[in-house]
């Protein structure tokens, strides 16, 4: 039974990070700077969160080694990994840039393979040979131009987002409830950021109102959703799992991007969508039948 929710957790957390590029864009094209609509995404995101365990009387105390864990993730994991990726908006489009970052369920296995021994299984090869090539075509789409920035932003994001993944299912952070995780790790993330901006001197906060509406959204949906629905997939199915059926995230981007922002759609990522779309369905039939 909990192998079916971790699925379910798994596809709908990454629907939510599917909408987090065409907010961003939103909020960009509204006048905010990535450093300033990231803290803004974590600020509102444990204002959100904190009534919630207030209001279940959830316990906020971690062990030393609970908070060490959670501080390295929310701190230099996480958000780095979100940082960087809103770097590579600037520099191609969303839908490319989110299907670059997604090198990471490729990343995540092999850490899970090579440092945990993890057993891996022939529909698992498969959904990963078949997401890898369907991410292949969306990527070499003849009608775009690489920047090389930009893929290496996004490729970037991608390697330490693996790492993020991995530190949730092998660190004291597992036996963290998944709302005070997110609560912690967008706290911590949003004072990094602050602090970050401060420095730099790349705070803005006068911005247009619906910068702020796209950054509450990015918060509500793509962050208190979306990351605690993910931390509820890895613990049931484990990070490998959980990362491999969370390639529905670009394909929400792709068909968001090209509705919101008109953003080329070729047979290529047609046919890419398809593929990766196969290996989900593959990885779940896989999952439903061992359940």
């Amino acid at each position: 039974m909990k192998k079916n929710e971790g699925v379910f957790y798994s596809i709908a957390s990454s629907a939510g990070f599917g909408l987090m590029p065409i907010f961003a864009k939103l909020a960009l094209n509204y006048g905010g700077n990535s450093i300033t609509i990231l803290m803004l995404r974590f600020m509102f995101a444990w204002l959100l969160i904190l009534p919630i365990l207030i209001y279940k009387k959830k316990s906020l105390a971690l062990s030393k080694k609970q908070l060490l864990a959670v501080g390295l993730i929310g701190g230099v994991a996480y958000s780095s990994t979100t940082l960087i990726l809103f770097l590579a908006y600037n520099y191609m489009s969303v839908g490319l840039a989110t299907t670059i970052h997604f090198i990471y369920p490729i990343s995540v296995t092999l850490i899970a393979i090579i440092f945990f021994k993890e057993r891996i299984y022939k529909e698992k090869v498969l959904a990963i040979i078949i997401s890898t090539i369907g991410i292949i075509l969306l990527i070499y789409n003849g009608d775009i131009k690489l920047s090389f920035l930009g893929v290496f932003y996004s490729a970037f994001s991608g390697v330490l987002y693996s790492i993020y993944i991995s530190s949730i299912e092998h660190s004291e952070a597992k036996n963290v409830d998944s709302f005070v995780l997110t609560f912690y790790i967008s706290l911590i993330s949003s004072f990094i950021l602050l602090f970050s901006g401060l420095a730099t001197n790349s705070i803005s906060l006068n911005i247009d109102f619906r910068c702020y509406a796209a950054a509450f959204l990015i918060a509500l949906i793509s962050t208190v959703f979306a990351i605690t629905f993910f931390q509820k997939a890895i613990a049931y199915i484990g990070s490998s799992n959980a990362s491999i059926l969370s390639t529905f995230e670009p394909l929400v981007s792709l068909i968001f991007g090209v509705i919101v922002f008109r953003e080329v759609l070729s047979f290529k990522i047609i046919l890419g969508c398809i593929l990766i779309l196969s290996s989900i369905i593959i990885l779940t039939k896989a999952y439903v039948r061992q359940a």
